[in-house]
Formats: structure tokens, sequence, C-alpha cells
């Protein structure tokens, strides 16, 4: 069966990714994580052998990618007015390309598991729409066997509970959905204390680019707090 992944990304460009981790984090350190994530996602992505596509934005930056990511993925420059239009737009360009289904990830989530991933393709063999919520009430993952923009219609991203104001727009729609796995999505200081903490008690794997980074990162601001108390 021909299934898809889009992994759906901002460039990890200095001062333009990961903003909300500015002034914890450098504006290159914010660049650097994002950098980790995404050779973390891709590994996990691969483990599953579907095709990948890599939707970024701005245009003309898939070196930096490329860099990180390889030449073997399928690059295309997010296209539309808003996120929403943008993610149904990258969804409807992969069912073009005749797959029975894609599922699009976003990048703040390295700590992304196969089961995770497997669970949302098995899912759309059911239902018309799989999403993969996060603790802070919206979404890491969406997937579809059709694309629909009904689901991404009349949700405002990054406010309020997007994760059921998007279930109710896709129950609207006449369309069936279920969920996969929840994760823990990294946009603040205090998610990098989070993810510490369980990479420190040994609940999540030291051995990934984003576990050595923050371990790094959160082990030098420890530090410099004690440096400074003394």
């Amino acid at each position: 069966m021909r299934e898809a992944i889009i992994i759906f990304t901002r460039v990890p460009i200095p001062g333009r990714t990961k903003t909300r981790l500015q002034g914890f984090l450098t504006k290159d350190q914010c660049a650097e994580i994002h950098k980790n994530f995404l050779k973390d996602i891709k590994k996990t992505c691969e483990k599953l052998n579907k095709d990948i596509f890599v939707f970024y934005t701005p245009e003309d930056k898939d070196n930096i990618l490329k860099d990180i990511l390889g030449e073997k993925c399928n690059y295309k420059i997010q296209q539309g007015n808003d996120l929403g239009e943008k993610m149904y737009n990258a969804i409807d360009y992969v069912l073009s390309k005749k797959y029975k289904s894609c599922i699009l990830i976003g990048t703040d989530i390295p700590y992304l598991k196969k089961e995770d991933l497997s669970k949302a393709f098995k899912i759309l063999r059911k239902k018309d729409v799989v999403l993969g919520p996060t603790e802070d009430k919206g979404y890491y993952l969406v997937g579809m066997k059709k694309s629909n923009k009904a689901v991404f219609e009349n949700i405002e991203y990054g406010h309020g509970n997007v994760l059921d104001n998007t279930i109710s727009s896709i129950k609207n729609a006449n369309l069936t959905c279920d969920l996969t796995n929840k994760n823990v999505d990294i946009d603040d200081k205090d998610d990098l204390l989070y993810f510490y903490n369980e990479i420190t008690k040994g609940r999540i794997s030291e051995n990934t680019n984003t576990s050595k980074f923050i371990v790094n990162v959160i082990e030098e601001y420890k530090k410099e707090c004690l440096r400074l108390t003394v």
C-alpha cells in the first residue's frame, strides 16, 4: 500500500525558528535545537519505509534542509495564506500522487515514536481523518485518505483548544476521525526542563540528538546559575 509522510517545517534559520525559546536560548541555539528535532524525526519516519515529503518555508532555503535530512526526501515549498491552508495544500498535493493515505507531522515533537505513526496509518484504514493530540490542546499530526479543506477551516491555530475545534469541524463535515498517541511538544523553557528531567530519570533515551542538546543546555544553565549565586 502506497502511504506517505509529510514533514512540515520551517527552515532552521537563527532568529526565524523556535522564537518562544529565545531569551533562554540564543538565536543560534534555537536553530540548532530545530536541526536536532529534524534529525530525530527523520530517523523515526524512516523506520516505516514510507515515502517522505518535506514541505518547508521560507522559499529558496532547501539546501539547508538537504544538509540535515539528505537528498532522498521530496522537497516542496509550503503554499497558502495561513497555516490551515498550507497544511491542506500539502496533503492535497501528496494524495494527488496516488497515495492511499498520508500523514502530516510537525517538528516540535522530537520524541515521536514509530508506534505513533504506525497507529495513525492503521486508523486511516477505517477512518477518514486521524489526529495526533498534544498536551497543550493542539495536534502534532493530521492524516487523511482524501483531502478535505473543511478540516482546516475556521480554526485559529496557536490559540484555544485547536484539537477540539478541529474535531468539531471534522464532525460537521460528516467525516469520521480517531486519535493516535498523545505527545508533548517543545515550545518554551518549561518544556525543555520537563524533558531534561525525563531524560535524567531514564524515562526518555539520552542518546537522541535532541536529548544530548537539551542535557548540555540545561546543565550549562545550571552551572551559570550556581556561579551567579556564589
